[in-house]
């Protein structure tokens, strides 16, 4: 069998163009590509990585810092307990560890701080905004109840769980975590601006720092320390009184022990009275100040602690203006200058000498306010043998210029002083202090003289008469303020003159 021939191949350059069948021929056909477009799942993974992120860092900022605190007891204390500052959760407890100390420096011997052995560590995470509460010298103290003969304190966790109580120190330094605990509460401190006193007691009648200082019943102080004194013949309280009280501490004040049970025996039978469960536990010490009252106190004054109060002491009701009222009245208050008239008059046919003592008040338009029978001479006097003194500069013609009635039916007169006194208070302003009251008078005060400053009285301790204002007769003046002026304690204007009366005092008012 015979192979097929074998073609002989032709040229394609030999191959007349015409003659190629253009249907036989391929062609290539362009494919455009789609533009490619971001996956939504892509988006959709990007943005839940930009939320992980912004929670991440967001419960960064809100955790806190972890502070170690480390304490020679734990207390049963437990995890998940708080830290408090003034009744505020500042912090949780997230660790507790029994650990050598990790305080390298050592202390001195008598050093709260000193270390001694193995110590309960506690890992507080702080809350946010607490971190700039806890700085260096802080005091941490775990809160628990506390029985003994001299305190009873922490008495609301045993029906609660216990916390870790704090006060803060006064550095400024916020960058340590490692602080040592205290094992009980720190030293009671006293506000800025208390002042200090020092009780001188024959015992010390179970008092202790944190017992509250009383005036009728109100907690105006603490004591902050007892002690015995240096050559053992008594003991030494140490207390501070609230900046806004201070001024009720006068020089004669008196002190001693109130109990918080009071028994009293009467026709009606035993009863039984008691204060707040602090005063009934801790007891407290009470004070009182005479109705001619002394001179404010200031720092380091000493006073007698009485066992029990005199009679006499629980019926003092002076007039104390303290706080915010008292320092108004020191830049506010005006000052009454003793005036005193003299003269001579026959009597029997001798010339004797008489004398009239008063208060005045002197305005900048140099005219002195002072009660018409305080400035008058008696119809019997020698002419020309009148001399009126203020201030201690006497006064050889005093003719008034003006007459001021009153509501008892008495004048106030304005005299023309010739000779000015040289004083160093400033002078009334007479336009502004001579305007008539807007509306009714509330507190008022009887103005003193620059030794005894003014006395205030409290809206609620006058009545209104036909005559005037009629004070109660429980309120007690000395009788040298008989001509005294008064002063509309809101407004700062003459009100009136206080006059002393066979039925009490008056307050004669000025009329329109």
């Amino acid at each position: 069998m015979q192979p097929p021939p074998i073609e002989e191949s032709v040229p394609l350059e030999s191959v007349p163009l015409e003659s190629v069948q253009l249907e036989s021929v391929p062609w290539a056909v362009p494919i455009l590509k789609k533009p490619q477009r971001l996956s939504w799942l892509w988006i959709a993974t990007a943005l839940c990585g930009l939320l992980s992120l912004v929670l991440f860092v967001r419960a960064y900022q809100n955790e806190g810092e972890l502070i170690l605190i480390e304490f020679q007891q734990g207390h049963g204390l437990q995890l998940g307990e708080s830290l408090r500052y003034r009744g505020i959760d500042v912090g949780r407890v997230e660790k507790i560890a029994l650990q050598e100390s990790s305080l390298r420096e050592p202390a001195p011997e008598d050093s709260a701080l000193r270390i001694q052995g193995p110590k309960i560590q506690v890992s507080v995470r702080l809350n946010p905004n607490a971190r700039r509460v806890v700085t260096d010298g802080t005091s941490f103290w775990i809160a628990r109840p506390i029985v003994s003969f001299d305190s009873v304190r922490g008495l609301d966790t045993i029906v609660g769980p216990k916390y870790i109580a704090m006060e803060p120190g006064s550095s400024t330094k916020y960058n340590v975590r490692l602080f040592e605990g205290l094992e009980s509460a720190p030293p009671i401190r006293p506000k800025e601006g208390s002042v200090e006193i020092i009780l001188d007691s024959p015992k010390r009648y179970g008092l202790d720092s944190g017992t509250p200082i009383l005036h009728r019943g109100f907690h105006v102080g603490d004591v902050l320390t007892v002690s015995l004194a240096s050559d053992a013949r008594s003991v030494l309280v140490r207390c501070a009184i609230d900046p806004e009280y201070h001024e009720l501490v006068r020089s004669n004040s008196k002190f001693w022990l109130r109990s918080g049970w009071r028994v009293n025996l009467g026709i009606t039978g035993l009863k039984l009275e008691a204060d707040s469960l602090s005063e009934v536990l801790y007891g407290g010490i009470e004070f009182a100040t005479p109705n001619s009252k002394g001179k404010v106190v200031g720092t380091g004054a000493h006073f007698m602690l009485y066992e029990k109060p005199e009679e006499e002491w629980n019926e003092w009701k002076p007039s104390l203006p303290y706080g915010a009222i008292w320092d108004k009245l020191q830049r506010q208050s005006p000052v009454s200058y003793r005036t005193s008239l003299v003269w001579k008059q026959t009597s029997f046919g001798f010339s004797v000498t008489k004398q009239k003592l008063g208060w005045g008040l002197l305005l900048d338009d140099g005219m002195l306010l002072c009660r018409e029978d305080f400035s008058t001479l008696s119809k019997s006097a020698i002419e020309n043998s009148g001399q009126l003194e203020v201030a201690g500069v006497s006064q050889a013609t005093f003719e008034p210029i003006a007459n001021l009635p009153l509501s008892d039916g008495s004048n106030v007169l304005g005299i023309r002083l010739t000779a000015q006194p040289s004083i160093s208070e400033p002078l009334l302003d007479a336009r502004e202090f001579l305007k008539p009251l807007d509306g009714q008078p509330q507190d008022l005060l009887i103005i003193g003289s620059e030794t005894d400053r003014s006395i205030l009285v409290d809206s609620n301790r006058f009545e209104k008469t036909e005559r005037g204002l009629r004070l109660e007769d429980s309120f007690q003046l000395p009788t040298e303020l008989d001509g005294a002026f008064v002063v509309d304690v809101q407004q700062g204007r003459w009100l009136g003159v206080m006059r002393r009366e066979s039925s009490g005092w008056l307050i004669a008012l000025r009329t329109p």
